[in-house]
């Protein structure tokens, strides 16, 4: 099995990063790997209706798109990782639109049983120095209704918000997140419910 985790961030190395570096440094011995949305060039969508997924879920513009697109595609669980800028961050919300442009053309045109991430398990969480509750819940609730526009399996949890994490990072300097222990050990407890949904869905799989 392989997971994925996904920075959201403008900022490399930032409080979204570390998190995840957290989470899975110390995680089970399975294929791991963390992509920064900021090391990354993704341009804005350009609304070529007419090119948009002429083949499959492929984008015509030629850039970084392409690269996490891939990596997601290989993946079976993914963590997204999103701080609260107002709401989430440019660079993130570019690649949103992209995968979600894709997605829909690619029904218009082609019809169901294209989609390479239908059924992936998927953690969300988000990252703000006060952990506002309000705050929380819209960016957890773009990245849901992200998640299940392109019929993803969102993990849920026993405790509010349930669609995914609200983590405290303190403060907004670079490794803040670093002393909120409890923070990061809840993370962990959540990422022990996603390889459980990848082990499921790997299971199921098999069965077929």
């Amino acid at each position: 099995m392989r997971i994925l985790g996904i920075s959201g961030s403008n900022r490399k190395n930032g409080n979204s990063y570390l998190l995840l570096k957290e989470m899975l440094q110390d995680g089970p011995s399975i294929e791991k790997k963390i992509i920064q949305v900021a090391e990354l060039n993704i341009k804005p969508c350009e609304l070529c209706f007419k090119s948009c997924s002429v083949k499959p879920f492929e984008c015509v513009i030629e850039d970084d798109f392409n690269v996490l697109f891939a990596e997601m595609k290989s993946a079976d669980g993914m963590i997204f990782v999103c701080p609260f800028y107002f709401y989430v961050p440019s660079k993130f919300q570019a690649f949103l639109e992209r995968l979600s442009c894709i997605d829909y053309f690619t029904q218009e045109k082609h019809g169901d049983g294209h989609n390479p991430l239908v059924g992936k398990p998927c953690l969300l969480i988000t990252v703000s120095a006060s952990g506002s509750s309000f705050n929380a819940f819209q960016i957890l609730h773009h990245l849901q209704e992200f998640a299940l526009m392109l019929r993803m399996r969102p993990v849920t949890s026993n405790s509010w918000p349930f669609i995914g994490f609200s983590a405290k990072s303190g403060d907004i300097e670079k490794g803040a997140i670093l002393r909120e222990t409890e923070v990061i050990e809840q993370a962990k407890e959540l990422l022990k419910l996603l390889l459980k949904k990848m082990e499921k869905r790997e299971k199921d799989y098999e069965c077929i």
